[in-house]
Parts: C-alpha cells; sequence; structure tokens
C-alpha cells in the first residue's frame, strides 16, 4: 500500500471514522459492462517533459496543481479530483496516473477539495470544483488550456464527485472518467457484512456526515446526493471502471450509475477489472497504472475533447 494511501487511512482513523475492508466481495451482476481482464500488462512509464505548476490557489486557502503538455496549446482540460473516503483530498494523488493523460495531450490539473475534516458536504465539495473550473478557464491563456473542451476525472470520493459534477449542465463538462465511485450513497455498503453496512451508512459514519453535515439528515438530502437523480439526456458521456474485488465500494454503486445514463440514453461505457480492488487501498494495485487501462482512458478522452 502506498504512503498516501496509508496517509489518507491514518486521517480516518484519527477522526473517528477508520476505512473498513469487507472480507467479502459483493459480486457484479451488470449485464451491460465489459469485463477487463488486465492480466500483468505493462505498466505505464515516468512521464517527464511536463511544465508543472504546484501550489496554485484558486479559491481560499484551496490549492491546485496543474500539468501542461509540450507544444503550444490550447488543449482540452482534464479536472482531477483525488479520492480519501470524504475526509481527506490530496491533490498529489495520483501523480504518474496524470504525467501519463498530460502527456497524452491534455493540461490536467488536481485540486484540492473540502471534506469533513472541515465540516464540509458534498455540496461544498461540489463548489470547489466549480470554484477551480472557474479559475482555469478565467486563466486559460496562462495554462494553455481550450476553455470549450473539459473533462472531469476522479477516483473512489472523488469519482462520486466527478460524477456529481458531471451531471451539473453549469460546470459545461464534456465527458466523465469515474474510477470505482459512488453513487447511491444511502446503500454504498450494500453487498457486504452487516457491521461493515452499519459502520459506513450509521449517522455517524464520514458518508452520512458528508451528505448532510452536522445536525442530522435533512428529508431527501439521500436521494439530492445521488448523480443518477441528476442525469438527464444531454448529460456528457461517461467512462467507468470497477474492480470486482472492491472490499470499500461494491461494484453495484457505479452499476446503478451505468444504468441510470444508458437508460437516459447518455453514452456510457463501463469496465468490471476483473480480479482488481479498490486501487492503491488494495493488495495489488497494478491493474489501475497499466497501460491498457490507461490507454482506454485516454483514447475516451480523444474521442470526447478533439
Amino acid at each position: 500500500m502506498k504512503l498516501s494511501m496509508r496517509i489518507i487511512m491514518a486521517l480516518a482513523a484519527l477522526q473517528g471514522h477508520p476505512i473498513r475492508f469487507s472480507t467479502v466481495a459483493a459480486p457484479d451482476k451488470d449485464p451491460d459492462s465489459v469485463a477487463l481482464d488486465i492480466g500483468p500488462g505493462p505498466q505505464i512509464g515516468r512521464v517527464r517533459n511536463l511544465r508543472s505548476d504546484k501550489g496554485i490557489a484558486y479559491s481560499g486557502d484551496l490549492r491546485m496543481d496543474v500539468l501542461v503538455p509540450q507544444g503550444s496549446g490550447p488543449f482540452p482540460l482534464v479536472l482531477y479530483l483525488p479520492g480519501g473516503g470524504f475526509v481527506s483530498a490530496r491533490r498529489m494523488m495520483a501523480g504518474k496516473q496524470r504525467r501519463y493523460v498530460a502527456a497524452a495531450g491534455f493540461v490536467v490539473a488536481s485540486i484540492d477539495y473540502r471534506t469533513t475534516t472541515v465540516g464540509a458536504t458534498y455540496r461544498d465539495g461540489l463548489a470547489d470544483i466549480a470554484a477551480a473550473l472557474a479559475f482555469l478557464r478565467d486563466h486559460a491563456a496562462e495554462y494553455a488550456i481550450d476553455p470549450d473542451h473539459v473533462a472531469v476525472w476522479g477516483e473512489s470520493a472523488g469519482g462520486y464527485l466527478a460524477s456529481m459534477a458531471g451531471t451539473a449542465p453549469d460546470n459545461r463538462i464534456d465527458a466523465v472518467v469515474d474510477f470505482f465511485g459512488a453513487s447511491n450513497l444511502a446503500a454504498i455498503a450494500d453487498g457486504f457484512e452487516g457491521d461493515i453496512v452499519a459502520a459506513t451508512t450509521g449517522p455517524d459514519s464520514p458518508i452520512t456526515a458528508y451528505v448532510v453535515g452536522p445536525g442530522g439528515l435533512a428529508v431527501g438530502e439521500m436521494h439530492e446526493a445521488d448523480p443518477t437523480s441528476r442525469v438527464t439526456p444531454t448529460t456528457p458521456p461517461f467512462l467507468i471502471f470497477h474492480g470486482d474485488d472492491d472490499r470499500i465500494i461494491p461494484p453495484a454503486q457505479t452499476a446503478h450509475l451505468h444504468q441510470a445514463l444508458r437508460a437516459a440514453g447518455v453514452p456510457s461505457t463501463r469496465y468490471i477489472v476483473t480480479g482488481a480492488g479498490h486501487g492503491d487501498l488494495s493488495d495489488d494495485p497494478a491493474p489501475w497504472t497499466t497501460t491498457q487501462l490507461m490507454d482506454l482512458v485516454t483514447t475516451f478522452l480523444h474521442d470526447q475533447l478533439s
């Protein structure tokens, strides 16, 4: 397990919200997804020759890092949202993957966003994403950005926020990449053991706190916090990945979103990655950094943002 993941787990434990792993997998039964057998494929390498601007203030104390590929541009923008169980959002995560995407011809910005650590809810997280997009569009010339071609990409909690941001028309998002993000937060642990379900969805869980904040459950808020409630025929195309051995967020979560997108006529491709767990929070995170998987991401982005 990577150091960044150990830090996230330590922060969650210190806040009284330890990240819990199910001892059983919740099988994926979606008939409209594609099984992706990665195997011991080649890994993406270290990409150099990118412009890297770090620690850019975009809203209050929040910061972003920006990677710009070689060339005059302008380049399509990809906004990356890190995971962290709604208790942490560290913009330096997925550095190798972000650099790989940037080298394929995209400006890739990675942001901090507010979490339960400061009493924030998902609405605050979405406001931070909107602020980041506005900042990047306002500074498009400085970072060689094409402001009219924008995608959002996230994993885990960031994948959830990516799907929420992508279904907000005011953000003017053209494509969404979701790595094992949640959707139906009220059922986020369905298929796992009973104690995991209780700990994950109970009133003291970080998920509940990120939906309603301090003070309890607002009527209808769980529905409002589900991206499927926001899907319309004008929602942008989605590319979704989930490991079939994910012990933190069951694959049914992204299947729920995938089916809602398809029902609305929105292009959605969902890969279920054979034997893969929850990204870096798994025994073998290698499938998530293979050229095979990451080339599916860059191809999708080229198709949607060209």
